[in-house]
């Protein structure tokens, strides 16, 4: 899954802020109990939606301001990886994220065809609450 983020702030403000995934639960109303592990590990519980959390463990893989990459591998209820692409042109700045997972959790088979189109509303609900939670939260920081 893909989505992209258009933000009115400097690459590097958005960055750190999605570099510091400790935060993320006062600006993503979807993302709750981020617990850090070690200084390249932590979990969190994901819920959206649906009446359904998941809870990931994420491992640091890539942390690049130079080239605005931000990479995490993920076990748990999702298992795969994450990717956040910040680039900058003039006063707009991109944040591209991708994930390649797979679901985990215990979901009949049958049940997760029938509901793949309410999984994606799920997710694209989940990723516009995080694009207007990182505006809201780099709009006061500024």
């Amino acid at each position: 899954m893909t989505s992209r983020w258009r933000l009115p702030f400097a690459r590097t403000a958005v960055f750190d802020a999605l570099a510091d995934a400790d935060a993320y639960p006062t600006w993503w109303p979807q993302v709750h109990d981020v617990h850090r592990v070690d200084e390249r590990s932590g979990t969190a519980r994901l819920r959206s939606l649906l009446p359904m959390s998941l809870y990931v463990s994420a491992v640091e893989e890539v942390r690049d301001p130079r080239r605005g990459i931000l990479r995490a591998t993920l076990t748990g209820d999702l298992v795969g990886w994450s990717q956040w692409c910040v680039s900058q042109t003039y006063d707009i700045t991109t944040a591209d994220f991708t994930q390649e997972v797979l679901l985990r959790k215990k979901t009949p088979a049958w049940l997760l065809t029938a509901c793949r189109p309410l999984l994606a509303l799920n997710h694209s609900h989940m990723m516009r609450a995080g694009n207007n939670g990182l505006i809201r939260r780099l709009g006061e920081a500024g």
